[in-house]
């Protein structure tokens, strides 16, 4: 059943899922990192304690986040502004970088020629050696948040995500393939708001800035 045949037949609960992606982190070499990751910085910090005035304007019930340095510091920071507990999943996790973690994008072309034409020619299905293909952490990213808005059916819960989740939870809502996710940019500590009812998502909000 589509979005038109759920609003026919009456109200139905919703169920809020607001995403935002901790950061900016610390990463003056600018590399690639997933897990553990990098800390916040002090930038970071401020801008979540922005984002916390934002998202009280919703019922959050809990805040949940990857494992990873600044998912798991910016959900600790969310949680106790909101008032109430986090929770922290591996399967939130960035897509894994493998062997180019820790390294910048000029670095990996110098060293990885040919794995780079590779990922050139199939973005989503391509995966760094002993890493993750975008498509595989998106599966993951999806089973993930489906799960979470199964848990919390009714209610609003804060997703600490990442690039890669976060366009995998508006795929949720969106006609999305993985191959097309750059097409929505998700910006650090910013909100963005979907509704669910049953399984049909809404996209109400992208990228809100909590002004100062």
């Amino acid at each position: 059943m589509g979005l038109l045949g759920h609003f026919l037949k009456g109200p139905h609960p919703k169920t809020t899922l607001l995403l935002t992606r901790a950061g900016p982190v610390e990463n003056p070499e600018h590399v690639l990192y997933s897990h553990p990751g990098l800390p916040l910085s002090e930038q970071g910090r401020q801008a979540l304690r922005s984002l916390a005035r934002l998202a009280r304007r919703y019922p959050v019930v809990q805040v949940y986040a990857a494992d990873s340095l600044a998912e798991a510091e910016a959900a600790r920071l969310l949680s106790q502004a909101l008032g109430v507990p986090f929770v922290l999943l591996p399967e939130l996790r960035e897509r894994s970088w493998g062997a180019w973690e820790g390294q910048s994008f000029a670095g990996v072309q110098s060293r990885f020629p040919q794995e780079v034409a590779s990922w050139l020619q199939d973005e989503a299905g391509f995966a760094p050696p002993g890493g993750e293909s975008i498509r595989e952490a998106w599966e993951r990213g999806k089973k993930a948040i489906k799960a979470l808005l199964g848990w919390h059916q009714g209610q609003a819960i804060l997703v600490v995500g990442n690039c890669t989740l976060n366009r995998a939870a508006l795929s949720l809502a969106l006609p999305l393939p993985p191959e097309e996710g750059l097409r929505l940019e998700q910006d650090y500590a910013r909100l963005t708001v979907v509704e669910f009812y049953g399984e049909e998502g809404v996209v109400k909000a992208l990228n809100l800035d909590a002004c100062p």
